[in-house]
C-alpha cells in the first residue's frame, strides 16, 4: 500500500492514514481508545493488527489510523502516510543507518 514511511524509532507503534487503511478491509483491533503522547498532546486512538513487509521481510505490528484530515491542515505539517515504529523494527530485524538514511537488517 506505501511504497515509503518515516521511520520513528521513538514511537512503539506504527500509524498509517486513515484512507489507505481502508484498502485493507477490516483490521482485527488490538486495544480500543487507547491513550497515546503526540506533539499534540495526549489522543486517545485504537490500534489494529496489520503485516507488514520491509525488503522481503514480514512482521505483525500494531498501528493507528492517522485521521484524513490532518493531511487537508495547513497548520499540521502531517505529510507521512506512514510511520514505522521501534517495535516493528525489532520484528523485522532492521536497525536505521544515519549515514545513508536507510534501513539495513540485522
Amino acid at each position: 500500500i506505501v511504497e515509503e514511511a518515516l521511520v520513528d524509532t521513538g514511537c512503539g507503534d506504527c500509524e498509517l492514514r486513515e484512507g489507505l487503511a481502508r484498502h485493507l478491509g477490516v483490521l482485527p483491533l488490538v486495544s480500543a481508545d487507547r491513550c497515546y503522547e503526540t506533539v499534540r498532546g495526549l489522543v486517545t486512538q485504537s490500534s489494529y493488527e496489520v503485516l507488514i513487509t520491509i525488503q522481503g521481510r514480514t512482521c505483525v505490528a500494531a498501528i493507528t489510523l492517522a485521521p484524513d484530515e490532518r493531511f487537508q491542515d495547513p497548520n499540521d505539517m502531517c505529510t507521512d502516510e506512514a510511520v514505522i515504529g521501534y517495535a516493528a523494527l525489532a520484528a523485522l530485524r532492521m536497525a536505521v543507518d544515519c549515514h545513508s538514511r536507510c534501513l539495513r537488517l540485522l
